[in-house]
């Protein structure tokens, strides 16, 4: 997506380094997945949310069975209420009215992305078609693995130069010989890799 393309807001606040992925519309929103971040701009605040903050993300699908629920009393109270009054139009009416709302609460569902961040006290609720959220989703993920792996790895490097470290320390102590040292050095470049 060209830079020319994007909301001033979010054009501003980009740094030199980072590029946009993938932009969702989701209802009320537009959330702009970054190489680095997720920019969420609803209106004209822009709230961003550093991919290794993301402490947890998840899908949420939610049906409207109070509506299968409404349906069943309309039912209910129109035949009752037919039969006890022997009217054939209420019967047919509150069988008819309480199949309107069965129907829409079996298949109305609300579905949406719940994203936790470290610092923020409630969690981001994203809502939209399907496709938008499990695309959200996916990226977020992908991301997150990728950060938690790139900073794992960055602790091994810490780890073994650490390690080299006080090798060499006992070394010039004369607790351990430079054939001794060079051995272990080895076996721990090895084993890094």
């Amino acid at each position: 997506m060209s830079n020319k393309k994007l909301p001033k807001q979010i054009r501003n606040i980009l740094t030199e380094d980072e590029t946009i992925e993938k932009s969702f519309d989701l209802r009320g929103r537009r959330v702009y997945a970054t190489n680095k971040r997720l920019l969420d701009l609803a209106g004209r605040t822009v709230m961003d949310y550093d991919y290794s903050h993301i402490s947890s993300i998840g899908y949420t699908s939610k049906r409207y069975r109070q509506w299968i629920v409404v349906g069943i009393i309309v039912m209910a109270v129109g035949i009752f209420a037919g039969l006890n009054m022997d009217v054939e139009v209420i019967i047919w009416g509150s069988v008819i009215g309480g199949l309107v709302f069965i129907i829409i609460g079996a298949v109305a569902k609300s579905e949406s992305v719940v994203v936790n961040v470290v610092g923020v006290d409630d969690p981001v609720t994203y809502k939209g078609s399907k496709d938008e959220l499990d695309s959200l989703l996916q990226i977020v993920r992908t991301k997150r693995l990728t950060e938690s792996a790139v900073s794992q790895k960055e602790a091994r490097d810490v780890d073994f130069v650490e390690t080299i470290r006080r090798l060499a320390q006992l070394r010039d102590e004369g607790i351990i010989t430079q054939e001794e040292f060079e051995e272990k050095k080895s076996k721990i470049l090895r084993d890094s890799d």
